[in-house]
């Protein structure tokens, strides 16, 4: 055998080693498990149980485990070296909980596009399990640039059934997530409750702003250094209702897409947390989005507020100015006073709807995009439930849930009432009142 013969064979074999290591491997086998028409992720972990992951903290990293799917078609696909973590906020106190895994490099699962980090959405507090698909839904037919999609998936770790999972890019910057270019692009969330606990700034009027994924790691100060400025400049501009100034500022019809999807879903994490902000570099305006977090939309009977209120009435608004200020049970919990000001609500989408120019743009946008399209909603929900039926019921066995048929047919009247909520206040003819 000559040199260059063993030398290609040699570059041949550690090209196998290395991708059999931190990469995939494509295998069509008999399909280990019952097709209900959802994939089937299975995770092995590697010298942890889950446990312990469970019982620890959600930040702490578990490297070294194997993911596999295994696909309708028979096909499975197999991954090295998968680091595991758990994720979110008060659904990581749950029983069931969220987790996030992370490849070594970036990977297309189910077709969803490339990334590196990858979230598996519990959906534990909602017995339908829809609501955050359908909120995605709502963002597609909005138009909204950059919007969250998922797949359905049954969870299984270390041959234990965890039930069904719907599997979402992490909310970060990448080309199939948020698409940003500039050396000073930033992709912010604001957080003013959680937020407090985490590396963060804050606005003038108190917005707790939290650096989420930057596009060049040696310059996110200096951008998060230009967003807190620009967000000074927006707020300013909003109190004093310049609106010329506000047209410089910021992508308007983002921001009407964002406060449209809020209303429409009344959604209470809207305008306190999980609410996401990106700017393309200083020459670029400020972006609203991606939506994010639903799970307790959409009249989710589950939710109350901190003070025990339920809020999911078909009439009511998300505009909420009675919850400006803090609470004084926060203090009685024993919580200490430099996070009295958690339960901050932004007051920056109600300013903005009590300037006429942006009513008439929050007017002409669900006119466009929304308007009469109530049967096109409907159809998708009457769609999944023929998808998800037996997938939710088996989740539902296994954690002791609300049927899924109750749920559903709660959540498709309420759509509907909501429907026409929204064609009151905003359809063609519609006179929209001033903010209280």
């Amino acid at each position: 055998m000559t040199g260059k013969k063993r030398w290609v064979i040699l570059v041949a074999v550690i090209a196998v080693v290395g991708f059999l290591t931190v990469g995939t491997v494509l295998l069509v086998t008999k399909r280990k498990y019952e097709d209900l028409g959802a994939p089937v992720m299975e995770i092995r972990l590697n010298g942890v149980t889950l446990d312990e992951i469970d019982g620890g903290n959600k930040t702490d990293k578990y490297e070294g485990n194997e993911v596999t799917i295994y696909n309708s078609d028979g096909s499975s696909n197999v991954f090295y070296e998968v680091e595991m973590k758990g994720r979110g906020n008060g659904t990581w106190v749950r029983e069931k909980k969220p987790y996030q895994i992370k490849f070594k490099q970036k990977v297309n699962l189910l077709d969803l596009g490339g990334a590196k980090k990858w979230n598996l959405l519990a959906n534990h507090a909602d017995d339908s399990q829809l609501r955050n698909e359908l909120a995605f839904k709502i963002a597609e037919m909005l138009g909204m640039e950059y919007r969250m999609e998922g797949r359905y998936v049954e969870l299984y770790v270390d041959d234990d059934y965890r039930g069904l999972y719907y599997l979402t890019h992490a909310v970060e910057i990448g080309k199939d997530t948020v698409d940003l270019k500039n050396p000073m692009g930033v992709l912010v969330e604001m957080d003013n409750f959680y937020g407090r606990w985490e590396d963060h700034r804050e606005t003038n009027n108190g917005e707790v702003l939290v650096l989420k994924d930057a596009v060049s790691k040696d310059m996110q100060e200096v951008a998060m250094d230009d967003f807190v400025s620009e967000f000074n400049k927006l707020e300013t501009a909003v109190e004093e209702q310049d609106y010329e100034t506000i047209l410089s500022l910021i992508d308007v019809r983002a921001f009407v897409q964002y406060y449209l999807l809020s209303e429409f879903s009344v959604n209470p994490d809207a305008y306190w947390t999980s609410f996401y902000f990106y700017k393309d570099g200083p020459e670029d305006v400020i972006h609203v989005g991606p939506g994010w977090d639903f799970d307790m939309a959409f009249a989710n009977r589950k939710w109350t507020n901190w003070l025990g209120e339920r809020f999911y009435s078909p009439r009511e608004t998300m505009i909420r100015r009675e919850e400006l200020k803090p609470k004084e049970f926060f203090d009685e919990e024993g919580i200490p006073a430099e996070y009295e000001t958690s339960l901050l609500i932004s007051q920056l989408f109600f300013n903005l709807m009590d300037i006429e120019e942006f009513q008439e743009e929050v007017k002409a946008v669900f006119q466009e995009r929304l308007s009469g399209r109530e049967v096109e909603i409907m159809s998708f929900l009457a769609e999944r439930e023929v998808d998800l039926k037996e997938l939710v019921e088996k989740d539902s066995k296994r954690w002791e849930k609300t049927t899924f048929d109750e749920e559903l047919r709660q959540m498709k009247d309420w759509v509907r009432e909501r429907m026409e909520y929204m064609e009151e206040q905003y359809g063609e003819g519609a006179v929209r009142k001033p903010v209280l």
